[in-house]
């Protein structure tokens, strides 16, 4: 099976500027991205659903991908370095929609009048892992899962400084990584980052504390790309 996603011959993902340079594209899909999340919280969104996630998607890569918004059609993995270069292991194209779903019930369950705000932030860590580890799209995920983090979060009278996050983003997909594996899963680093970026507290000595996550130096850390998973 060939990845219907991509040119031929080529992990290049196909786009709409029909961009075939990897370097190029990338450049293309942030500065589009980036100017998008601008207008996205000039124009909030008003988070009810799990499912809301198609919608900041759509807003976000519209102007790239024919597929923006939509859930993924094939199922596909990404080495990644703090797991010694094994991947994720995603949900199924399959069951994007019933696993969103399921999670979407746990968000339904949190009583924010009986959790304090460290409780508070735990939830809201693991929602946001398993919410990425789905993996709803071929691409985007992460900047995708931020700006519903910050839109949640919000819900719940919680600021979140999405610059913040942005300035230490290797630490934060990381973190996500480590809270989505499973019985494994390490969410402590997911939840430091959450709460330094909603207090009002200069974070002191943050570059240090955001260099390294489980021994792992982000110095090192380059972005992998996703592939096709073949059955």
């Amino acid at each position: 099976m060939k990845d219907p996603y991509v040119y031929e011959d080529t992990n290049v993902l196909i786009n709409l500027a029909n961009i075939k340079d990897q370097k190029e594209l990338d450049n293309y899909e942030t500065t589009l991205s980036r100017i998008a999340i601008v207008e996205i919280l000039n124009k909030p969104i008003e988070i009810n659903n799990i499912n809301d996630i198609f919608l900041i998607h759509k807003r976000l890569f519209k102007e790239v991908y024919s597929w923006a918004g939509k859930p993924r059609t094939i199922n596909i993995y990404k080495e990644e370095p703090v797991l010694s270069g094994l991947s994720v292991n995603y949900s199924d194209h399959k069951t994007i929609n019933n696993d969103l779903n399921r999670i979407q019930k746990s968000v339904e369950s949190i009583n924010i009048i009986k959790l304090s705000k460290k409780e508070l932030i735990h939830q809201i860590a693991v929602i946001i892992a398993s919410i990425w580890q789905v993996h709803a799209f071929r691409e985007g995920n992460t900047r995708t899962i931020c700006l519903y983090l910050y839109f949640l979060m919000k819900k719940y009278d919680l600021k979140l400084n999405i610059d913040f996050i942005g300035e230490h983003s290797k630490f934060f997909r990381n973190a996500l990584v480590l809270a989505s594996i499973g019985e494994y899963s390490e969410y402590e680093h997911l939840e430091m980052i959450l709460s330094d970026a909603v207090s009002l507290k200069k974070i002191i000595d943050n570059e240090k504390r955001y260099q390294t996550i489980r021994d792992y130096s982000l110095e090192k850390y380059e972005y992998n790309y996703h592939h096709l998973k073949k059955d």
